[in-house]
Order: structure tokens, then C-alpha cells, then sequence
């Protein structure tokens, strides 16, 4: 009977089952993504988007109607990317999603910076609405970005909401939940695009789907520039290259600013060819027919 040797290091010969190698070589794969993540927002940094191709005179502006204004941004004291996450997080947890599931994000990036127990302990105070709760949230918010931009970019802040802050973090949060009671309903939110990803682009999620309208909250004091609809293409393309088949059904690309209160939509047909094809190759790197 023939004898077998695993791998020792010594031949440079590994005769372990192809199966388990490539389990292995997966599990290193998806390791080095998780540290070194490239995410659409950082690749889209790298380039320049070709001008002109989608100006935001193609899209449709509808302005909403909360009659409750909210203090000046320069009032409050978290930074804008922790407002933007308090508000999609929040707004997912005010319709139904588990605490946990909306915050998987933020809670991984404690674990890989190991500030997992704190995470949690952050955690099970994003009980509710009040005050106390809002103030966990943002500490746990923080952690973020070490998943999205991977751990080594991290660095810690603490970002506490006084009174100003907190009434527009949930009035924008309220804004949202009356938007999806127009535009609504919701079929998947914080989506992914598996099978979509490549060497350039490795990590990144969205906001919201509805029945036909892929959907990117922003809560900046302007209107959405190149950057944003830039992002919001890529998700898209993202989408059809994917394993799901929600993507098969989008027909439009929106915004919605809880913050200025209203809405941006564009019909994908209306998108230029050439900056499908130049998202796709060049951008994201899928390869020519």
C-alpha cells in the first residue's frame, strides 16, 4: 500500500487534497480582504470620472415636506460620516431590522481592532430612541471604518451628541421612515454584491432596495456631487454582475437627504453607454467580451 506525506515544509511539495487547499487559500483570501479592503468609495478616489457623462440635471429632484427644521450642521458634534451611519443604521432598526444585524458592520471592525467586548457592551445599550441610546450608537459607530477601510487605517474618536445633535440625528432618522411610507416598501437594505467584486474593488455595501430603485442616503448640506452619482452607478453594475437576482429588477438609481429632505431619482436608461462601459473595465475591472 502507498504512504502518503503531508506537507513539512522541507520539499516545497504540498500533497494535500486539492479541496482542502483551496478552502485554505480561500480563508487567506478572505482574511486579506478584511484587512486590506479596497471599497467602492476608496477606489473611486483613485480615479477621475469622464466629464459630463452623468450630470445631476439628469436626475429628478422631488423636495419632501417635514415642516420641522433641524439646527445647523455646523451645530453638531459628530462628523458627518457618523451622522450618515446613525441615520442608515437607526432608520433600518426603526423598521423592524435586529440591533445586531444593522450594526454588523461597525461590530466586526471592533473585532478586528479587539475592542469586541467593548463593541458589544456598546451594543446592548442601542435599546431604543433616547438619548443614552444615540450616545452608544455613535461610540460603536466609530468602529466603522475599520472594517470598511480595514484596521490599520483606525483610529479611535469620541464623538458624543449634545441636544442639537440628537434632535437631528432622530428627526432625520423620523424623516426617513415618512419617506418609506411614500417610496417604500423596503426589500433589502445593507446589500452586498457577491460575485460582483474584483481585484479593484473587494468590499463594499448599500443603503436600500426597493421593488425597482437601488437607493443611497446621504445627509450632507449639498447637493449630491459627481462622487455620489459615481458611487451609485458603481453600485448598480455591482448589482447585475452579482449572484443576486434583486439587482435583475432595478430601473432606477435614487438619493434620498434626510437632511435637505428630498429626493434625486434617474432612470438607468437614460445613463450614458460610454460610462457603463468605462464603469465597468476600467473602474470596477470586469473584463472585456
Amino acid at each position: 500500500m502507498p504512504r502518503f506525506y503531508g506537507f513539512d515544509g522541507s520539499t516545497g511539495m504540498d500533497l494535500r487534497p486539492v479541496g482542502q487547499l483551496e478552502a485554505e487559500d480561500a480563508a487567506r483570501r478572505e482574511r486579506e480582504r478584511r484587512r486590506h479592503p479596497m471599497p467602492v468609495t476608496t477606489r473611486i478616489r483613485l480615479v477621475s470620472q469622464p466629464p459630463g457623462l452623468l450630470p445631476l440635471s439628469l436626475f429628478d429632484r422631488v423636495g419632501l415636506a417635514d415642516r420641522k427644521s433641524l439646527y445647523p450642521r455646523s451645530m453638531e458634534t459628530v462628523p458627518p460620516d457618523l451622522a450618515g451611519l446613525y441615520v442608515d443604521y437607526m432608520t433600518r432598526v426603526a423598521m423592524g431590522t435586529p440591533v445586531r444585524v444593522a450594526f454588523h458592520v461597525p461590530l466586526l471592525g471592533a473585532r478586528l481592532v479587539g475592542q469586541g467586548e467593548y463593541a458589544e457592551s456598546l451594543l446592548s445599550r442601542v435599546a431604543d430612541f433616547s438619548p443614552a441610546s444615540a450616545r452608544a450608537a455613535c461610540l460603536l459607530l466609530d468602529f466603522d471604518a475599520a472594517s470598511r477601510r480595514g484596521p490599520q487605517y483606525w483610529r479611535p474618536r469620541r464623538m458624543v451628541p449634545d441636544d442639537a445633535t440628537y434632535f437631528n440625528l432622530t428627526r432625520m432618522v423620523a424623516r426617513s421612515r415618512a419617506f418609506f411610507d411614500e417610496y417604500g416598501p423596503v426589500v433589502w437594505d445593507g446589500f452586498d454584491f457577491e460575485g460582483g467584486y474584483t481585484d479593484r474593488i473587494t468590499s463594499g455595501s448599500g443603503d436600500f432596495l426597493t421593488a425597482d430603485t437601488l437607493w443611497d442616503f446621504k445627509v450632507s448640506s449639498y447637493r449630491p456631487n459627481p462622487m455620489y452619482t459615481l458611487q451609485l452607478l458603481v453600485y448598480w453594475r455591482m448589482g447585475l454582475h452579482s449572484v443576486h437576482d434583486e439587482y435583475r429588477m432595478v430601473r432606477r438609481l435614487g438619493f434620498f437627504n434626510p437632511r435637505r429632505d428630498e429626493v434625486w431619482l434617474l432612470d438607468v436608461d437614460r445613463i450614458d453607454g460610454r460610462l457603463v462601459d468605462w464603469t465597468d473595465h476600467e473602474l470596477i475591472g470586469y473584463p472585456k467580451d
